[in-house]
């Protein structure tokens, strides 16, 4: 019994303020716990201070950190996990804002570029072929070719800007990419 009021104690010196059951069963046996008592166990709760007797203030939240429950004062473990969490969608947004989203825009300019270049080409082809049935033909083929190309391109550049518009999402929904 007494090393668990030492325990308890000694607890205090750990934490800041700690609420201790004092549970007292049916048979008279005492029990000091943290957690709430059995059902028809006598309860009373000790709040245990450190040995000053003034708990220290509560950390105040950071900014953008979640409100902490009304009900109670934040844990240093709540505070730090908000913390955490807020780095997180800090260091995304970041990487958003200073890589993948100017990377898929840097991609669909070079995907248009190769897709101009390819266009101008087959372009430049079109003058060689003779006035003649090989050169109708000629000129036919390639007409289907730069077709191919366009549609080719069209598809690439469209799941291109699907990218970049899900990433542009992702980082306003983090509060950047204006």
């Amino acid at each position: 019994m007494r090393s668990l009021v030492c325990a308890a104690l000694g607890l205090a010196l750990v934490a800041p303020v700690w609420a201790i059951n004092k549970c007292t069963g049916a048979d008279g046996k005492v029990v000091f716990q943290d957690a709430p008592c059995v059902q028809g166990a006598k309860t009373e709760e000790l709040t245990v201070r450190p040995a000053s007797g003034r708990a220290p203030k509560p950390l105040p939240p950071l900014a953008g950190d979640p409100a902490p429950a009304a009900s109670r004062p934040q844990t240093e473990v709540e505070r730090i996990d908000a913390q955490v969490a807020a780095s997180q969608k800090s260091r995304r947004r970041r990487e958003l804002e200073e890589r993948w989203v100017p990377e898929a825009k840097a991609a669909i300019d070079r995907s248009q570029a190769q897709c101009d270049k390819q266009l101008k080409e087959l372009q430049a082809k079109k003058s060689s072929a003779n006035n003649n049935l090989a050169g109708a033909t000629y000129l036919a083929s390639l007409a289907n070719e730069m077709s191919a190309v366009t549609t080719q391109c069209d598809t690439k550049n469209r799941d291109l800007n699907k990218t970049l518009d899900s990433l542009r999402s992702e980082c306003q929904s983090l509060g950047g990419c204006p």
